[in-house]
C-alpha cells in the first residue's frame, strides 16, 4: 500500500504529501546527500555522501521515527512493483483519491526522495492530468529527466541547486530553481528572496531555502539550522496561497 500524509511544519493539513526514502531514491543529490541505513539489528543511523555539505532533513527523520522510515520504505517497494507491472499511475491515483480531503488543493510530491527514473516521473504526470482540480508541485535534482519535457499546467517543478546536474541550471535551462543558504542574510546578500512556505514554487525565477533539520553536532550548518527554526516558527502563520 501507499502512505500519504497531510501537512507538515510549514504546510497546512489541506496539503497531501507523498514521500520516498531520502538519499537512496535521489540519483541527482550531491551537497545534501544523506540517507538512513539500518544495521543487522535494525538500528538506524545517518550515512553521508562524500560531497555532503549539509544533511537532508528527511533522512534524519527516518532515523528518528520508526513509522516514517517504514512508511517510506513501503512506498518505494510498492512503486517499484507497480512500475514493473505497468500499473504505477493507477496505483498512485487510487491511493490519492482515498487520501485527499474536500479541502485538498495541493499535492506535494517528495518532501523526501526524488524521481528516480523517467517511468516514475511519467506516472506522476499522468496522475496530475487526471486531477486538474489539484496543484501538484515538487523539487528535483534529477534534472535530465525534465529537459525538454512538457509539463501539465497543474504540475509545478522547481529545480533544486546543489546536485550533480547544476550545470543545467547555470546554463539557464530551468529558470525556476531553489538554492539552500545558511541564513536569510546570506541569501539576501546573494540576491535571492527567501521562501518559507513554498509560495515561490508557483512563481517565476529563483529563490532561497534556509537549511533546516538535524545537522552534524557542532557544525556551522547545524548552528544555522537551529537559528532558522526560530525564523520559521515566527513566519509560518498564514496558509500557503493556492
Amino acid at each position: 500500500m501507499l502512505h500519504f500524509s497531510h501537512g507538515n511544519a510549514k504546510l497546512n493539513k489541506a496539503t497531501v504529501i507523498f514521500n520516498l526514502p531520502a538519499g537512496s531514491t535521489c540519483p541527482g543529490a550531491l551537497q545534501c546527500f544523506s540517507m538512513a541505513v539500518a544495521d543487522a539489528n535494525g538500528k538506524r543511523s545517518i550515512l553521508d555522501g562524500a560531497h555532503t555539505q549539509f544533511r537532508c532533513f528527511a533522512a534524519s527523520s527516518e532515523v528518528q521515527y520508526d513509522a516514517v522510515y517504514a512508511n517510506r520504505q513501503d512506498n518505494f517497494k510498492a512503486i517499484v512493483e507497480a512500475l514493473k507491472s505497468g500499473n504505477c499511475a493507477n496505483l498512485i491515483n487510487t491511493k490519492l483519491q482515498k487520501a485527499r480531503k474536500k479541502a485538498t488543493k495541493l499535492v506535494r510530491i517528495h518532501e523526501s526522495g526524488d524521481f528516480f527514473n523517467a517511468a516514475y516521473l511519467m506516472s506522476w504526470l499522468m496522475v496530475s492530468q487526471a486531477n486538474p482540480d489539484l496543484k501538484f508541485y515538487c523539487y528535483s535534482k534529477n534534472l535530465p529527466l525534465f529537459v525538454g519535457l512538457e509539463l501539465p499546467s497543474n504540475f509545478y517543478f522547481t529545480a533544486s541547486y546543489g546536485g550533480k546536474f547544476d550545470y543545467l541550471i547555470d546554463e539557464g535551462v530551468f529558470p525556476r530553481y531553489a538554492k539552500v543558504f545558511m541564513s536569510e542574510a546570506d541569501a539576501i546578500a546573494a540576491g535571492y528572496k527567501v521562501d518559507i512556505q513554498d509560495q515561490s514554487c508557483f512563481e517565476d525565477g529563483p529563490f532561497a531555502l534556509l537549511v533546516h533539520g538535524t545537522q552534524p553536532a557542532g557544525s556551522d550548518w547545524g548552528k544555522a539550522a537551529r537559528a532558522n527554526r526560530k525564523i520559521q516558527k515566527a513566519k509560518v502563520k498564514q496558509p500557503v496561497p493556492v
